[in-house]
């Protein structure tokens, strides 16, 4: 099930909310409405103004809404750098504890990936300070006074004191924080890539250990969820960096299933015909075609066989039962593309084609194995 939906797009990035983001929405329009605190001589909250509950709704989730755009322009930062540099931008989500920019490569190169890492904390901090500037010059300096006068100024402080925690926060060197991608680039400039990420995880994890402990000790949820993010982001990190590594300079050729020991399946044949052929081959999937020079018409998997009932499967046919949508790669794609193709798409193999024709199949399998050999010999 999908739980992100795209609202938009800004500098041609497709924006998502996940569902999980409404959460912290209405936990933070509730928390400025009905509180106030005192931070460094600045005021947060609407919680003691002397206005109607209903005005203080209206200010909170206006300020609200505020902080999350300053949150997204962090996000965006990251982007509109990640672009200047010619990586491509899939999307940024906005979730209940933050926000991803995703990208269709990680740079590798350590002056670029610091680059990108440090253009969100910037901007957050940008933002922070030039906020909280204005709210000692034009409020703490000139008194204002009223109602509204006073409702934008406590939103000023909100956003400054708010971005200048989300930088802060963000320059922590522990993954997937932007600064562990800070201090891996440092570290990369004096190791190899993958050693640095593997240091750089380490640190992250210990950063997740402790903040899991604090929570624990202090009952904090928000820290908790935060630690389990962050443990398990770097871990995620660490998985990724390893498997493209090992994938570097791999084709799809070099680790497909050629022609013609591709198993095919023709499209009016039995479902029974092809459980037979399932036990046999002892494969998961297969591409649907007349013969080997034709068409692929689609592709049936264990899992399209088994929606059908086992009494039907003797007069149920292939054509009839097959997923009609057929994800390809060229063969000179590289294999850690497959890899994420196969993985964003949740499926188990890719159809190969070479100027319109299909010269083979790679699988999950088949770069698992690849990943799992070249590991340990190459």
């Amino acid at each position: 099930m999908n739980w992100s939906y795209q609202i938009g797009s800004i500098h041609r990035i497709p924006i998502r909310l996940h569902i999980t983001f409404l959460i912290i929405v209405i936990f933070f329009i509730w928390l400025f409405a009905d509180h106030t605190f005192k931070i460094f001589s600045m005021d947060f909250g609407f919680g003691e103004a002397d206005v109607s509950i209903w005005l203080k709704y209206l200010f909170s989730s206006i300020t609200s809404v505020l902080f999350f755009i300053t949150l997204l322009f962090h996000e965006l930062s990251h982007s509109i750098v990640a672009q200047s540099y010619g990586i491509k931008i899939k999307s940024i989500t906005l979730f209940i504890i933050g926000g991803v920019a995703q990208m269709e490569d990680i740079p590798k190169e350590p002056r670029k990936e610091a680059m990108i890492s440090a253009a969100g904390p910037a901007f957050s901090l940008g933002i922070g300070i030039l906020a909280y500037a204005i709210y000692i010059i034009f409020y703490q300096v000139s008194e204002v006074t009223g109602t509204f006068g006073n409702a934008f100024f406590m939103s000023i402080s909100i956003i400054a004191y708010y971005n200048i925690i989300l930088g802060i926060f963000n320059l922590i060197p522990a993954f997937p924080m932007d600064g562990g991608r800070i201090f891996r680039a440092f570290l990369a400039m004096n190791m190899p890539y993958i050693d640095a990420t593997k240091m750089a995880v380490a640190v992250g994890k210990s950063f997740a250990f402790i903040m899991g402990i604090l929570g624990l000790f202090t009952f904090n949820l928000f820290l908790l969820l935060i630690a389990f993010f962050l443990y398990y982001g770097a871990a995620g990190e660490e998985e990724a960096v390893v498997i493209s590594v090992t994938l570097e300079g791999v084709l799809v050729r070099d680790v497909m299933t050629g022609l013609p020991d591709v198993i095919y399946v023709p499209p009016d044949w039995t479902l029974d015909q092809l459980v037979d052929v399932m036990f046999k081959t002892k494969h998961m999937g297969y591409p649907v075609q007349q013969n080997h020079t034709s068409a692929v018409l689609g592709v049936i998997t264990f899992s399209d066989l088994r929606r059908i009932p086992e009494l039907e499967r003797g007069i149920s046919r292939v054509k009839d039962v097959m997923t009609g949508e057929v994800i390809t790669i060229e063969p000179d794609a590289g294999a850690f593309d497959a890899f994420k193709l196969i993985m964003s798409n949740n499926v188990g193999r890719l159809i190969v084609i070479d100027h319109g024709k299909m010269v083979g199949i790679v699988s999950r399998t088949d770069l698992i194995r690849s990943i799992q050999f070249r590991g340990a010999y190459g």
